[in-house]
């Protein structure tokens, strides 16, 4: 088997039926779908029960969180591939699955595409992802959950999801294969429709607190140290930004001035 769909839900009936329905609509079959609902509720059994033909597993009852379900669910998956689609996420289009794997065979141990997301004003754009994974790219976002794909094989060589964590576990696993060496390849097209507004983003706090956790736990002191350096030139470069135009042509301006002023005196000094 190709791939392994894993979905959790909890108490969100309407979004995990709409997940379920654009799995069992795309036009590529070689996949199982497994669902691990934190023993919902509102309604969302019901919604298990209704596409309970075109799934291979699924359990509703108390779980340790997301990560707790996602492993879960991983502890289930027999593809060589594994997804997570969470209740509510889409994929992009039907043909997704078809147009990833119906033709091509992957040495790397992750595929990752792009996500089409909402922005403030409620319209959907496409976030595009680096071509090439570097530390670099977990400064901000990273990579989001939504668009991976998994080899099985490569959380028996490097462990689950990290339980302890509420927000940042899929972002430290990816930080944690990206450390390892792992090879990953970039597909240059949106994969999924995630919905946002989930934790991660309604609680920047304690993501924040999390990824400095993961960074003290993965990077050398030396590392982290310039690390800090780094995201307080970052803050400073969005500060000013942030002061509008008019400041930042009077900044070039200054700047300029300064440049200039070395050889100015170097010039009057030799007349």
């Amino acid at each position: 088997m190709k791939l392994s769909i894993v979905t959790i839900n909890l108490n969100h009936a309407e979004g995990l039926a709409k997940t379920l329905d654009s799995a069992q609509g795309q036009t590529f079959r070689d996949f199982e779908q497994i669902v691990v609902d934190g023993g919902s509720t509102d309604g969302s059994r019901a919604a298990i029960e209704a596409h309970a033909d075109r799934i291979a597993y699924w359990v509703s009852e108390p779980d340790g969180g997301i990560y707790a379900a996602m492993n879960k669910g991983l502890r289930r998956a027999r593809g060589e591939y594994v997804h997570f689609l969470n209740s509510g996420d889409t994929w992009a289009a039907s043909g997704v699955l078809e147009r990833i794997f119906a033709q091509i065979e992957y040495g790397e141990d992750l595929l990752y595409g792009n996500t089409l997301r909402p922005d403030e004003s409620g319209a959907v754009r496409e976030c595009r992802h680096p071509e090439a994974l570097t530390v670099a790219a977990f400064f901000g976002f990273g990579v989001c959950q939504q668009a991976i794909f998994y080899r099985r094989a490569l959380f028996d060589a490097l462990g689950e999801f990290d339980e302890s964590l509420r927000i940042a576990g899929d972002w430290e696993f990816n930080l944690r294969a990206l450390m390892a060496r792992r090879t990953a390849r970039h597909l240059p097209f949106p994969v999924a429709h995630y919905q946002g507004g989930g934790i991660s983003t309604t609680r920047k706090d304690l993501a924040a607190r999390e990824k400095e956790i993961i960074w003290r736990r993965h990077l050398p002191e030396a590392v982290y140290r310039d690390y800090e350096r780094l995201m307080f030139l970052e803050a400073e470069c969005q500060r000013l930004k942030s002061r509008g135009p008019r400041f930042l042509r009077m900044w070039n301006v200054w700047i300029d001035r300064a440049r200039a002023l070395p050889w100015l005196g170097k010039r009057g000094a030799g007349q």
